[in-house]
């Protein structure tokens, strides 16, 4: 085996991360589930040492999901502590809500799901959360083992508070026999990717499938926000980051207006503001649409035996406006966990976030599932599938990165999710940002 990307990966992160900083794919109903004993109540956290409970953003239709299973079934299995992992997994759209009513009521579990940023430090300043510092100045290999820029994600006041398990980013993901059929190459500019559009569309073919609803306004926001990249770069993510940018940017206004100019022009699927995630990603799994925005936690959905183009999908970022703003992308580090205050065996909980990401496991998570890890280990590129290396290549390639808003400032995030949606569905965007702009300064 040898070491593949991850040099150029921790060097993006090390250089772009650190002066900026989705999300997990799923949705529907909680899926519940315990290894070894009867499955405990999740929300009761801290009842018993010989129990950890946790929660994770995911559903039973997730491809990732039997992977993360397998982890938490093997800890519970072989641990010195005793303990067995009760688990609970959480729709993307319900999360949020769920975790912040836990946590006004003192009924948080042992370990959740966090984002990384403005979110997680909402809770690290209400005191909920315990401080892993110790645990990782005690581990140097542990602390070591992540990708440069990984931990600063998760660190407030010098010390970090959550291990984040992988790395993302959005991507145009492509049906490789769709591009054969017509003869289109990727695109490397936004005009050729708007010809790729119009091609499509004059043989019949719907371009992109997206989707704007209000459970899932990150999708069409992220999309905002990756046009806005390629007319301006990370500046304006920075300067939003330090308090000195605008939320109407001029940035932002244009990308609203291309994202309209471009559902004017049929680039997307009939009515995709009212198509949720899970359908936006079955439309393109089904081969209905050529391309489908989202980002590479769902290499594990389009490439699954349940997709009818897993061999015939691949993957390029979205290509910039400004040619000197290629290359430039939104992601950040991704399925972050962190140890609540409400643990009664936090040495068995940070025995679990270590065991998550030893190098077997982040192996076997991106072979199997194409989880991209956050930590620097050695890969078998013969182990990996045709998507998991284009989109590896793809990573090492950008020169920045643009976390997701909600995670910067979950406020302002969710914010400029809803004036997203808002445009999509017709708003000025010089009105909506606008608003934006003025729902910031009147907080």
């Amino acid at each position: 085996m040898r070491k593949r990307a991850f040099v150029g990966i921790s060097t993006l992160l090390a250089a772009a991360m650190i002066t900026g900083c989705g999300m997990t794919s799923g949705s529907g109903s909680a899926t519940t589930a315990s290894s070894g004993a009867a499955q405990a109540d999740s929300t009761s956290g801290g009842e018993s040492d010989s129990t950890l409970d946790i929660i994770l953003v995911g559903t039973e239709s997730d491809a990732y999901v039997p992977g993360y299973k397998k982890i938490m079934d093997d800890f519970s299995a072989n641990n010195e502590y005793g303990v067995t992992v009760n688990y609970q997994f959480i729709s993307n759209s319900d999360y949020k809500t769920k975790i912040t009513t836990l946590m006004a009521s003192d009924s948080e579990p042992d370990i959740i799901f966090t984002w990384e940023l403005g979110y997680l430090e909402n809770f690290v300043n209400g005191n909920k959360i315990v401080d892993l510092q110790p645990y990782l100045d005690a581990d140097k290999d542990w602390a070591d083992s992540f990708n440069a820029g990984t931990l600063e994600q998760l660190t407030y006041n010098g010390d970090v508070y959550g291990i984040p398990t992988q790395s993302s980013m959005a991507v145009m993901y492509y049906n490789t026999d769709i591009f054969d059929q017509y003869g289109l190459s990727v695109p490397t500019t936004y005009d050729e990717y708007l010809q790729v559009c119009e091609t499509l569309k004059s043989n019949g073919v719907t371009p992109v499938a997206l989707a704007s609803t209000a459970d899932d306004a990150w999708l069409v926001s992220q999309y905002i926000q990756q046009l806005a990249n390629g007319i301006t770069g990370d500046g304006l993510y920075n300067s939003l980051k330090d308090g000195t940018g605008k939320w109407n940017d001029d940035a932002f206004v244009q990308a609203g207006q291309l994202l309209q100019a471009e559902i004017d022009a049929g680039n997307f699927e009939d009515g995709f503001t009212g198509v949720s995630g899970d359908e936006a990603r079955q439309l393109f799994m089904d081969g209905k649409t050529a391309m489908y925005f989202n980002g590479s936690w769902e290499i594990s959905n389009v490439a699954s035996d349940n997709s009818s183009i897993k061999d015939h999908v691949s993957c390029f970022t979205m290509p910039s406006k400004d040619p000197q703003y290629a290359d430039i992308s939104v992601g950040s580090v991704d399925s972050s966990y962190a140890v609540t205050k409400n643990c009664t065996n936090v040495d068995a909980a940070v025995a679990l976030l270590k065991y998550w990401t030893n190098s077997e496991n982040a192996q076997m998570l991106l072979y199997d599932y194409g989880r991209t890890p956050a930590t620097n280990c050695e890969l078998d590129e013969s182990k990996l599938n045709a998507l998991n290396a284009t989109f590896l290549t793809v990573l090492s390639e950008q020169k920045a990165l643009t976390p997701w808003f909600d995670r910067m400032d979950t406020d302002m995030g969710n914010e400029f999710n809803n004036e997203s949606v808002a445009i999509s569905n017709g708003d000025d965007p010089q009105e909506a940002f606008d608003s934006l702009q003025a729902y910031y300064e009147s907080k």
